[in-house]
């Protein structure tokens, strides 16, 4: 009895967050690593952002609470770039500006994140490869931990008989 209401109540939680709505204005979340040249950096990003700044068929912006340089915790705003405009992205402050793959596709009101590997090269000659990622999302960490619960609750009940 006692099992059956500790799965029970782990359904219900499942089931619970999986009815909770989604941010409706964010796609998945992609994960950024910026390696290969004098500054390193990495940060996550919606697949679809919302850009506070926008020159159409140039570039947009959009602010980043979340860049990690080195190993400093930053907030600054990315800019990315059209091809039209060499392509490539810079942060304000702390990325230099990087030329090479535009890292989106559609309008730049309403740009849509590619993933993959990228690679730039800046001004001073120094190359830099961004590979982009899905994120892995809350509810999958929570589906992989309530799986290996089940797993646990399995393996001691065979354990006990």
């Amino acid at each position: 009895m006692n099992r059956a209401l500790k799965l029970g109540a782990l359904l219900a939680i499942v089931t619970i967050f999986a009815a909770l709505p989604a941010k409706a204005d964010s796609g998945a979340t992609l994960d950024y690593t910026l390696s290969g040249g004098p500054v390193s950096a990495s940060w996550t990003m919606s697949q679809d952002p919302d850009p506070f700044f926008v020159e159409d068929g140039t570039a947009f912006a959009v602010n980043s609470t979340n860049l990690i340089v080195g190993t400093t915790a930053v907030d600054d705003i990315i800019c990315f770039f059209n091809t039209s405009d060499s392509g490539g992205m810079n942060t304000v402050t702390y990325i230099p500006d990087l030329y090479g793959a535009q890292l989106y596709s559609g309008p730049e009101a309403s740009p849509t994140m590619l993933t993959g590997k990228f690679y730039f090269t800046d001004a001073a000659g120094d190359c830099y490869t961004l590979n982009v990622t899905d994120a892995p999302e809350p509810m999958t960490w929570l589906l992989l931990a309530s799986g290996l619960a089940a797993l646990a609750l399995k393996r001691k009940q065979l354990l006990a008989n």
